[in-house]
């Protein structure tokens, strides 16, 4: 039977049988390296990608923003057209606007393939008013359907139901025990103007951040609309793609096809997706070595 087996395997056969201690300490070496890689691998895998989880599970991996009102060149009373004089620039105060053709971006954007979710958003700034108390809160108008699919809202809720029907209205947990709500009861919002409707809380929600939870409430689309005066319109448009970490190149693609203004999660959290970037390099180096370290064992 040796016969018919190479010299190769004769010869390595023959040195393992007889150095059984050296044979045994290698296979061990070996299992311990090999145990080491993979558990590395899967502790840095599972912390980088709660991380993850935690942070992008409460917003999206690209918005779509309207661009910003263009600075305009100021000059004074005693202007002389004859007298070169230097521009007073002045940013002028940036109002919630509209992003023109949404309808059709929203489409094509959808249409990626590196996409899977779309959804339009009416977001800004508005009063809570409930008795004597007020808060200043930013309210989000979506559609529950298309934003549930980016961010699970659902989940995160802890007293009511996620409905978000034209009377209804989600808030953080802190904002309700400011303002000393409870599911079921009443809470105006105002705009700017100081009118606004009546909401029903249907559902109050934890974020996991105490800063989000004072601040955030959502209502339907349209009532967002009507209350922001962007009938018809959206402040942005929220997006989720298949890869994560290839979202600013999605982004600049979504730029380049539809014009408008994108800012990846990359883009926006640029220190965290450094720290993680260093964890992914750190868990390869450390793969590398520990392989090498058993190469060398075994040699």
């Amino acid at each position: 039977m040796n016969n018919l087996l190479p010299f190769e395997w004769i010869a390595a056969s023959r040195f393992l049988r007889e150095g059984r201690m050296q044979t045994i300490s290698t296979l061990l070496g070996i299992g311990i390296g090999v145990g080491v890689i993979i558990f590395m691998s899967a502790a840095l895998s599972g912390q980088m990608a709660n991380i993850t989880r935690r942070v992008l599970s409460a917003q999206a991996h690209i918005v779509l923003v309207p661009a910003q009102e263009v600075a305009r060149p100021l000059r004074g009373p005693e202007f002389d057209p004859g007298v070169a004089q230097a521009a007073l620039v002045q940013k002028p105060f940036q109002r919630v606007r509209s992003i023109d053709q949404w309808q059709r971006i929203a489409s094509e954007v959808a249409a990626m393939p590196a996409v899977t979710a779309v959804s339009p958003m009416a977001a800004g700034s508005v009063l809570a008013v409930r008795g004597e108390a007020t808060r200043s809160v930013s309210i989000q108008g979506v559609d529950a359907q298309r934003y549930f699919s980016i961010v699970p809202l659902p989940e995160k809720i802890v007293a009511g139901l996620p409905r978000l029907g034209a009377e209804d209205i989600i808030i953080g947990a802190d904002l309700a025990t400011d303002l000393g709500v409870r599911v079921g009861d009443k809470l105006r919002v105002a705009a700017a103007s100081g009118r606004g409707p009546t909401l029903t809380v249907s559902g109050i929600v934890d974020l996991g951040s105490k800063g989000a939870n004072q601040r955030a409430t959502y209502c339907a689309l349209h009532t967002a609309q009507a209350l922001l005066g962007l009938i018809g319109g959206v402040s942005s448009i929220d997006i989720t793609v298949r890869d994560i970490y290839a979202a600013e190149h999605v982004a600049q693609r979504i730029t380049a096809l539809t014009g408008v203004q994108a800012d990846s999660w990359i883009k926006t959290n640029s220190q965290l997706y450094l720290a993680i970037n260093a964890q992914r390099i750190a868990n390869t180096t450390i793969r590398f070595f520990v392989g090498l370290a058993i190469a060398f064992g075994i040699a």
